[in-house]
């Protein structure tokens, strides 16, 4: 790991219902515009350190938070690897609380906000439910569909049966099909990044970091979800701000047809949709060649 650029700041507040939230802060001397990063699932503040330096480099104070029940945030289950929530909004009324309370107080000349796969879906929402002081968004591989193993009504109809098993013997949510703790996959087996070196960086922190770790999601946690982005399309005529979508065009784990779909509702004028055809998942993690096609982006379309 390379050291912080800036003076980083790391505290909690309580989010919905007394959850714990875990958050940094790489703040300018001086009066600058803001960047909210808002991340994947399964992901920390932490992994992104390259890229909030970079943002800080560019003159941008930096605000992210630790989703909760994952990253340093405080778990929501007993067994803490299950990747849980209780309703899909909650993300997204933690992620108001932490604009409206850290971020909005610091009275920046611009608020961007940058978010990654269920990042995505959670920033949408936000912008579609709330009220809010935000002039960009920036979406990178957002999590408006997901790649299921099975047809969706399958999917849905063993979710059902499940959580009503889950309630009926009184025990904790339970994973997804298949679903299992976390587990070091191989760089070959991995869907994020065909960059090796940055797929081992991520590997080692989260070796080193156990608290990090998360296996599968649950099925409460499919389910609210998979609702959550049929609303976010549903209601695609709520964003009112200017949009890029940065899509990855070999990814296996959102669905990118549902992407398609959410930037063919949204108004040509509002909205710049950027296919990069070689791309997996994970866009700022990828090899230089892509990162630096995503950067380019980000870079042209952040204000000036």
């Amino acid at each position: 790991m390379t050291d912080w650029l800036g003076n980083l700041q790391q505290s909690t507040f309580q989010g919905v219902n007394n959850i714990t939230i875990n958050y940094c802060v790489m703040a300018q001397s001086q009066p600058s515009p803001a960047i909210i990063m808002v991340s994947g699932r399964s992901e920390s503040y932490l992994k992104y350190q390259a890229l909030i330096n970079e943002f800080y480099e560019m003159g941008y104070s930096v605000y992210m938070h630790d989703h909760r029940g994952q990253g340093l945030s405080q778990r929501l289950l007993t067994d803490t690897h299950k990747g849980h929530v209780e309703k899909f909004s909650d993300y997204v009324d933690d992620l108001a609380m932490f604009i409206d309370s850290i971020v909005i107080p610091m009275k920046h000349t611009d608020h961007v906000v940058f978010s990654h796969s269920m990042g995505g879906l959670i920033a949408t929402r936000y912008l579609q439910t709330k009220r809010n002081r935000i002039h960009k968004l920036i979406l990178s591989s957002p999590m408006y569909g997901v790649i299921l193993p099975a047809p969706k009504k399958v999917v849905q109809c063993i979710t059902n049966i499940v959580m009503w098993l889950d309630e009926l013997l009184k025990r904790e949510p339970s994973y997804t099909l298949g679903g299992k703790p976390y587990r070091e996959l191989s760089f070959e087996e991995n869907q994020l990044t065909q960059d090796s070196l940055r797929y081992e960086t991520f590997r080692t922190l989260y070796r080193e970091n156990p608290q990090l770790q998360l296996g599968s999601p649950t099925y409460l946690w499919l389910k609210t979800s998979l609702n959550a982005c049929q609303q976010s399309i549903v209601q695609t005529n709520r964003i009112m701000i200017q949009t890029l979508l940065l899509q990855a065009g070999e990814d296996t784990i959102v669905d990118n047809d549902a992407q398609n779909e959410f930037a063919a509702n949204m108004s040509p004028d509002l909205i710049t949709k950027v296919d990069i055809d070689t791309a997996k998942h994970e866009l700022f993690f990828e090899v230089d060649d892509i990162r630096t096609q995503a950067m380019a982006q980000v870079r042209n379309f952040l204000p000036k």
